[in-house]
Parts: C-alpha cells; structure tokens; sequence
C-alpha cells in the first residue's frame, strides 16, 4: 500500500513534525506546501521522503488553497501511489497506522459529499476574492475587499451553475489513483470548473465533490477519515483529554456526512505535545 500524504502548512511546524514522524514509513511520501507568506519549517530536515513543492501565497476561503492542493497532486501523481491523503499541517492520527491501510485496502474512496445544502447557495452564487484576508477585520485591505464583494453581489450573481449537479463535503480526503487521475483530467479538459470556482468562497468543499460526485467513483465514496470537533466558541477546538476519553469509547461517530470511523483528527497546534503523548499511548500503543 503505497500512500502519498499531501500537506497543506504555514504554522505549527514543531507539530508538522510529529505528525509526519507518526506517519512515517517505508511505503510513504509526503509532499508538503507551505503557505509562500510564512518561513519555511527547519524541523523535517531528517526526513529523506519529505518533498516540499513550489509555494504560493494561500489566502483562507479562495481559490489559491485549491490551487495549492491541485500543485501538491501534480507533483505526487506520476509516481503512481495507491491513495492520496489531503492533510492539514493540524491533524494527527489517533489511531494504529494499521486501522489506516486496512480501511484502504477495500478500495473506496474517502470523501465526504453531499448535495448542496441551501445554506452553502451564496458561496456559489456570488462573487468572491482571493488576495486577502478576510479574516483580519482591523485591516483595511480587508474591510475594502469585503465591501466590494458586497457591492458587487448587488448587481452581479451567478444565475445558473455550469454542471448538472453541485456537490459539496469538507476538505480532506483520501482519494486512490483512478480516481485523482479522473479528477485532473476533468480540470485540465473542462474549463468551467476553474472559470467557476475561481470566484466561489472556500471551493475546495465543492471542486472534488463535484467532479467525483457526477462521476462513476460516486458509488465507491464512504465518509471521510478526520473527526473535527465544530461545537467550539473558536471551531474548529483543539484536540484535548475529554477528546482522548471520547476515542477510547468510540471508534464510529455519527456527522453531518453518515457514520464513519476516523483515523485522524484535527486540529492540533505546536502546545498539543501532552495530548500527543496521550494520544500515542492511550489509542496508538
């Protein structure tokens, strides 16, 4: 079971580093981007499978993190692995690296989708851009571009989508060869899908979901591998002890997206070094 784990990072890199030290083995790569507005990490230089692959600058819900996810399987695909994994520099496994590749070895795809749901219309309908960050309200640059976007919305929306139907999901996945092969071929060969969701609010919930989710790999998709906790004053939380007791309970949970039983989890920051050491201990022996 050749994997390629494709990571998405600009912070954190002292636990980029324990997550792909948990992961690492003879049989995986990981190829990393790094947000070109941060440092680069110092901390994976005794990593010989760590490719770090050319940077661009990643704003929060624009299409330059599609971007970065497409350049990350650009560069993993011709060497032909059995499954890619989207990660976050955030997440960790919570499980033995085994529960992973036996869930593989059934062949399915692991990607949350969905129709659209009513309240995810306006990221699609209207108008978005993507060289901010709209998450910084002191700045001007942000209030500037948010006030555009809101005026923009009042004359122009998208009055029809160019695919018979539109899918939605969450970020991550885990994806096998065929069918990240059958993705990128739907972008390169079929303009719209850059034309539309170059414009859309975080369109990496969207893209993959609906070129897989019109496409003969729909049949094959079970939910996705990462448990997220959004019931937090600042959602996503931080993994924490009530967490650890929670998986030692529970392998399966319910979510938005069915029932599915996780192998990672997210998110974890720099300061989760104690969590961790549960985590290894308690679920990981």
């Amino acid at each position: 079971m050749k994997i390629a784990y494709l990571i998405t990072s600009y912070n954190n890199y002292n636990h980029l580093r324990r997550l792909v030290s948990a992961l690492n083995d003879s049989n995986v790569v990981f190829f990393i981007h790094i947000d070109k507005k941060s440092n680069m990490p110092t901390s994976l230089n005794e990593f010989d499978n760590v490719v770090f692959i050319q940077r661009t600058n990643v704003w929060w819900g624009g299409w330059s993190h599609v971007d970065a996810i497409i350049r990350l399987i650009r560069n993993a695909i011709s060497y032909n692995f059995n499954y890619y994994i989207l990660l976050s520099g955030t997440d960790y496994p919570i499980r033995p690296n085994s529960f992973l590749y036996k869930k593989l070895s059934t062949g399915n795809e692991y990607i949350n989708i969905s129709g659209l749901w009513p309240q995810y219309q306006d990221r699609l309908k209207y108008y978005y851009f993507d060289c901010f960050d709209r998450r910084d309200k002191r700045s001007i640059k942000t209030v500037f571009f948010l006030l555009l976007e809101q005026t923009i919305r009042l004359f122009f929306q998208k009055k029809s989508y160019p695919f018979k139907q539109i899918y939605d999901g969450s970020t991550w996945w885990g994806l096998s060869h065929d069918c990240l092969l059958y993705v990128l071929d739907q972008i390169d060969n079929n303009k719209d899908y850059i034309q539309f969701y170059q414009s859309c609010w975080c369109p990496e919930e969207f893209i993959f979901q609906t070129i897989i989710g019109n496409s003969p790999f729909f049949s094959k998709c079970k939910t996705n591998l990462t448990y997220i906790d959004w019931n937090s004053a600042t959602a996503p939380a931080l993994i924490n002890q009530n967490h650890i007791e929670l998986f030692k309970k529970q392998i399966e949970f319910n979510g938005s997206y069915g029932t599915y039983s996780p192998f990672f989890a997210r998110k974890f920051d720099d300061s989760s070094a104690n969590i961790i050491e549960l985590i290894e201990k308690e679920l990981r022996n």
